[in-house]
Formats: structure tokens, sequence, C-alpha cells
């Protein structure tokens, strides 16, 4: 019993022991404290006698010279997971030596012989998955020596290039907002990358987006895809893309756009502005305080208007809706055109009768009150016309009331899509970008400066191209026998592309050139930057009828900017000719257009001024983070203002004897001209002319008589200097043809917001 008892004792403790002793740890495998140690094995002239490279390894090989061909060298890359491989080869001695790369069917990938004789090359990142094959040869016939091939692999990283990616089937997928690392390893060495668009029913913000939520859909710079304060935003958690915004513009072409305080909805199916725009071609546009629906079935409006061409636009107490079906009204006017109305009805058009539940409502759009005109009456000297609404909203109302009055309306441009593009720059690069379209049609393509930094800002896309390539080459530098293209395997590059958050406001690049301009409608804006350095902005107004246009350019920061306005070219070899040119502010300052007579198209250059640096006069200005604005805004021209360019006298402006003309001396410098034909006089005519002064500028009057040859001749001047006071001309003019010059008559001053006002009459 006792022997028992100690052989339990010595159990326990045995047990005890076993317990305190620490667990051994798992086989891990042998570790790789470097790379292989290989020597290359003869024969490997083929793929199937590749040496298999398998981890990190160091090859000691050589290549025998031989006359008739090149020898060759097959290995074979079979790492156990995907991997980058970096593979590098040593130069031969007086020799050149290059390698290509190979799929597992044999299918040449890529060829790399960057260096001259004697240098090494290198491919610092081609994915492996599976196998690939590396041959490596002499550059020609009857050269050989020792070599040293050396292959590096390391795990795939997130939001690295995988090459090869040289072609568009091998594109890497870029998503918007994301940022690739890349090299430009060799010198053919093409980076392909495929952006995926968002779709254009939920990128559209609208132009005009209102994100403070005034209601006229007017504030600028809404951004894209934001909720509550911008454009586009959920209606549940106000992020994301359609349908509209909390307190912004709706969308073009959506279905349910909503826009509590903004626009609604255009194109869509039940879009709502609470008191915004309703819906101009939608279902259900409503609009609480706005407009309702333009061409719409249930456009509704609480307190603004009702439907136009639609089938039940109703508005409680605005207006009714022209064409329309079921327009409602309670205390405005009816339906225009309209069929059935539950209230009672005023006499409205097209023979149809509308009265207001109040009796007294006013019949608006009836025959006892013409339509308004789509632009705004009025002048721009002396006070700002009233605001407008939104870009799209505006545009929908003009097309309504054009068609209504047999004006064919400016046909809408076509939907786009600006991208940021930035690309940090690599030493001794020089980097050649392009934006292809789905077909791999140039869009857009840019040569940067050797280890430049390009950061490019509004580059235009369609909307409808929902897939662009963006390419990333080595560019060429250098002439004839000395020309190379540039590459750097050591040092990686970045790449990022995103959505521009100007949206459908951004202007367009490129367009550098008369025939890209960025098209901007009256009563919108633009936004652009001067980026890089050197970079001109071209823009059209296009219009349906004559109007005058005040075009503004906001200041930027670090920009001393210059507006002009620009004639294309008579002939296709011909060269445009600038027209009227601002640059009144310096840096920072901005500048301004007045009274620019518009009929059909017409072109604004906004680009940097030039200065003086070294002794040479450069155009160097560039702002890649603040963007510029330009505004234009249209009033018709019904002849009582000057029509710029009037600056010489072949543009002279015709005059009416008796009838007044106001204009204003902007910028420094402005000459105003003005014709009076007095030719079919059989007499001698007394004229009285009275220029009517403003301040600042000391205004002059000068008479000239028009001679045979064309030349002027000075008849009389008045030009006291004496502020704001009046001059005044009396002449006996002899039949004949005179103009009259307006401008400061010290040349130094200018005002843009203050109108002169010229009248010449016959006197007793």
């Amino acid at each position: 019993m006792r022997r028992w008892g100690w052989v339990c004792v010595l159990g326990l403790m045995l047990a005890a022991c076993k317990e305190d002793k620490a667990p051994e740890a798992p086989d891990a495998g042998p570790v790789e404290t470097g790379p292989s140690a290989l020597t290359e094995q003869e024969p490997n002239e083929r793929p199937d006698q590749a040496l298999d490279l398998t981890r990190n390894s160091t090859v000691s090989a050589e290549l025998t010279a031989q006359p008739n061909k090149a020898d060759e060298d097959w290995y074979r890359l079979a790492p156990s997971s995907p991997r980058i491989v970096e593979v590098t080869v040593s130069g031969l001695p007086g020799g050149d030596i290059t390698f290509e790369v190979y799929d597992r069917d044999r299918n040449r990938l890529v060829g790399v012989n960057s260096e001259g004789a004697g240098k090494p090359e290198r491919f610092p990142n081609l994915y492996v998955d599976g196998e690939r094959f590396i041959r490596v040869v002499p550059a020609r016939k009857g050269v050989g020596g020792a070599y040293t091939l050396d292959v590096r692999m390391r795990v795939p990283e997130d939001g690295e290039e995988r090459e090869p990616n040289d072609r568009a089937v091998d594109a890497v997928n870029l998503p918007l907002g994301q940022t690739v690392t890349a090299f430009l390893g060799h010198a053919g060495d093409e980076d392909w990358y495929r952006i995926e668009l968002p779709d254009p029913t939920q990128a559209m913000s609208g132009e005009g987006a209102a994100p403070s939520g005034n209601g006229d859909g007017s504030a600028p710079s809404a951004p894209q895809g934001l909720g509550a304060p911008g454009a586009n935003g959920s209606p549940e958690d106000g992020t994301g893309g359609f349908p509209g915004p909390q307190q912004g513009a709706g969308g073009p072409d959506s279905q349910h756009g909503l826009g509590n305080t903004g626009a609604g909805n255009f194109n869509g199916q039940p879009a709502m502005g609470n008191t915004g725009t309703g819906s101009p071609d939608g279902q259900q546009g409503m609009g609480r305080t706005g407009p309702g629906s333009l061409s719409g079935s249930h456009g509704l409006g609480s307190a603004g208007a009702g439907s136009l061409n639609g089938q039940q636009g109703a508005g409680t107490t605005g207006v009714g809706g022209p064409d329309s079906q079921h327009g409602l009204g309670n205390t405005g006017a009816g339906s225009l055109a309209g069929q059935g109305d539950p209230g009672e009805w005023r006499e409205g058009m097209d023979g149809q009768e509308g009265r207001s539940p109040s009796g007294e409502g006013a019949a608006v759009f009836g025959r006892e009150e013409a339509p308004p005109s789509p632009t705004v009456e009025g002048t721009f000297a002396g006070s700002e016309p009233p605001p407008t609404g939104g870009e799209v909203v505006g545009a929908a109302i003009a097309r309504a009331l054009a068609l209504d009055a047999g004006t064919p309306p400016v046909p809408p441009e076509p939907p786009s899509v600006a991208l940021k593009i930035e690309l940090t720059g690599v030493d001794g690069v020089r980097p050649e970008l392009s934006v292809l379209s789905a077909a791999e049609a140039p869009l857009f393509s840019l040569r940067g400066k050797e280890g430049e930094t390009l950061s490019l800002r509004n580059i235009g896309v369609r909307a409808n191209d929902r897939v662009v390539y963006v390419v990333v080459k080595t560019s060429w530098v250098g002439t004839g026998k000395d020309a190379r293209r540039t590459f750097n395997a050591t040092m990686p590059y970045t790449l990022t592309v995103s959505q521009e958050e100007a949206g459908a406001s951004a202007e367009l690049e490129p367009n550098d050139e008369l025939h890209k301009a960025t098209p901007v409608t009256a009563g919108g804006y633009r936004e652009g930057f001067l980026a890089p350095r050197g970079d001109v902005d071209h823009f059209v107004l296009k219009t349906s009828e004559p109007v005058l246009a005040k075009v503004e350019l906001a200041g930027v920061e670090r920009l001393d900017l210059v507006l002009s306005m620009v004639e294309p070219p008579e002939e296709d070899a011909g060269k445009e000719k600038v027209l009227l040119r601002a640059n009144d502010g310096a840096i920072k300052e901005p500048e301004r257009l007045n009274n620019v007579a518009c009929n059909g198209a017409c072109y604004f250059r906004v680009e940097g001024a030039s200065r003086k640096v070294d002794g040479k006069w450069v155009k160097d200005f560039e702002n890649a983070e603040q963007p510029y604005r330009i505004t234009i805004t249209t009033v018709p021209d019904n002849g009582s203002e000057e029509r710029e360019p009037n600056n010489s006298v072949d543009r002279a402006q015709d005059l009416t004897l008796g009838q007044p003309v106001r204009g204003t001396v902007y910028p420094v410098k402005d000459t105003d001209y003005f014709r009076l034909d007095l030719s079919d006089r059989p007499v001698r005519t007394p004229i009285r002319a009275t220029l009517l002064g403003i301040l600042k500028v000391d205004v002059g009057l000068y008479l000239h008589r028009v001679q045979p040859d064309g030349k002027l001749s000075l008849v009389q001047t008045a030009d006291r200097a004496k502020g704001d006071q009046a001059e005044s001309i009396r002449y006996s003019a002899e039949p004949g043809v005179y103009v009259f010059e307006v401008r400061d008559a010290r040349n130094r001053e200018s005002n843009f917001q203050d109108s002169y006002q010229l009248t010449v009459e016959e006197s007793e």
C-alpha cells in the first residue's frame, strides 16, 4: 500500500513538471537569410529549359559571343503567391544587353533596353501572378560576356501599379479620388489607368445650384455629392449622389431629385423643391414658392409658377401653366392654352378663360399683359441687373418662351464632367500625360517639363463617356541622334484623378483654342484655373437674338488676370483678332467688359498678364488651388446702350437724332465712337450734342467729319475736364458723315459702374 502511495506522488510531480514546461513553437520552415546564389545552367536557350526562380535570387551567368546568332538565356519566375518583382541585369563589358518578359504562353509582354553599352537594365515593378519568363540576350550578334541577374520579390501593396500595363486591356483600374504609386521605369514605359465616370443622371448637380437655399439657384460653387447644404445629396443621410439636395438644386434628367429650398428636377419624375424651382420637362415637379413644372405632367407650385407645357401644373398663388391640361392657380393666373381648371378663370392666352377664386387675380401671361422677356430689361451702367435664377432653370424658361414666341432657341450644350489630375514629378523625367476616350480617341494631352509636378484642373470629358483612360509615359528630349526618352527606375510618381467640385459650372480643358472654347450661358458662370504656367482659357456665349453682355472675371490670389473679347479668324490660316482687352486690375483684382454686343457667338479669353522677369517678358502666372470665376449676364439690345467694341471708326455705332445713348468709359483708355449720317440732308443741319458726365472720369466729347478718303477731320471739341459736369457741342453741319468720340479727356481713368449719356438733336 505504501509502495502505491509513492508511485502516485511521483506521478503527480512528473505531471506538474510537464505543465511548467513552455510549449514548443511550430516549425516555420527554413528562414530566408538572403537571396539564393545560383549559377546559370546550360542549355537554357528555350523556355522549357529555363532556370526556376521562386524567391529572391542572384544568378551568375554568361552570354556566349556567337558570330551568327545572339546567345539567349531563359529564366522562369514562379513565386508561390502573387509578387511584385524587381529585375536587374548587369551590363556586358563592352556590349549592350537587353531582356524581355513573356507570359506563360510565351507571348512577349515587354522589352527593356534603356541604357547603353556596359550599363545595367532594370525593371522595378513587374507583377507576377503564376509565372513569367525572362529572356536575357545581347542587343547585337557577336557580343557576349558574364552578367548577373538579380531578382527581388515582395508582396504587392494596395494602391500600387502592376506592370505591364501599357495597353487599354491591361489598364489599372483607378477609382476617382484614389492615388496610385508607379514608375516610369524604362524608356518605353507607358502606364494606362482606367477611370470609370459616374452615371450622368447622378453626377450632374444642375448648373446654378444654391447651397444657401435662397431658392433662385444662383448661388455658385455648390459641391457635388454633398447632402444637406449642397447639391445631389441623398434624402436619407444627405450624402452621395442623386437624389438632390436638402438646400440646393435638384438634378437634370433624374427621377427623384429632392430640393427643400433649391431647384427641383429637370426631366425627372417626382422632383420636389419646397422654396425653389419645380421641374421642367418632369412629371411630378413640386415647388412651394418657386416656379412649377415646365413640360411636366404633375408640376405643382404652392406659391410659385404652375406648369409650362405640363398636364397638371398647379400654382396656389402663382402662375398657372401655358399649354397645360390641368393648370391650377388659386389666387394667381390660371392655365394658358389649358383644357380644364377647377377654379374660376380669367381670360388667358389661346382663347381660354381664366379666373381666380378672389375674382381680382391678375391675368398673368394673358391678353392684357404681354409675357415678360426671358432676359433682364434695363442697363448695366449705374445699377446691377436683377438676380436671375439658376442657369439651367433660366435656360429652360427661355427655351419655353422662345418656342412660344417662334424664336429658335439656342441648343443646349452637351453635358460634361470636369476632372482634376495630379501627377507628381520624377527627377530626370519629362512626363507626357493624355486622357483618352473609351475608343482611345485623344481628349486631352500635355507634355510637362523635366521633374515638373503637374496639377491639371477642369480636364473636360463627356458625361456619356462612362470610361476614360489616363495614360502616363515618358517624353522625348533632344534632337537627332541625341534624342532619347527619359525614365527613372528608382523614383516613383503618384497619380490621383478626381472629379472637380465645381461640377457642371467648371471650365472644360482643353480650351486653349477658340474652337475648343467652353460654353457659358447668359446668367451663368464658369470656374476655371490658370494652370499650368502659360495656360489660356477660352469661353463662348451663344445667343439667338441681339444682346448686350456684361462679362465679369473675379480676381484670384497670385494672379494678374487679363480678360479679352476675341474675334475668330475669317480664314482657316488666319489669326484671331482681339477686339477688347481689360487689364485695369493688378494681382488679385477683377476685370470686366461692359456692353459687349453679341448676336450669335461671342468668344472671351482669360489669361495671365505679361510681366518682366530677369529682363524678359514672360507669362508665368499660375494658381492650381484657387479658381477664377467668369460670369456673364445679358440684356436685350434695344439701341439705348453703346455696343462694344466701338473703339474704332469702322466699328462706330450709328446715332439717331433725338435718341440718347448711354455707355461707359471702361477699361482705361476706352474710346467710344458714334456715327451720325447727314449725307442725305440738302442743306446745313444745326445740331446740339450733350454729354452728361460721370464720377471719377473727366469725359471729353470730340466731333469729327469723315473725309472722302475715310480719314477724320476734327471740327469741334468739348473737354473742359470738369469732373461729372456735362459737355456740349453746337455745330452747323454740312451734308456728310460725322463721328462723335467719347473718352476720358486725360486717358488715365475709367468707371465700369456709372454711365455717361450722349444725346444729339437738331437745334434751332
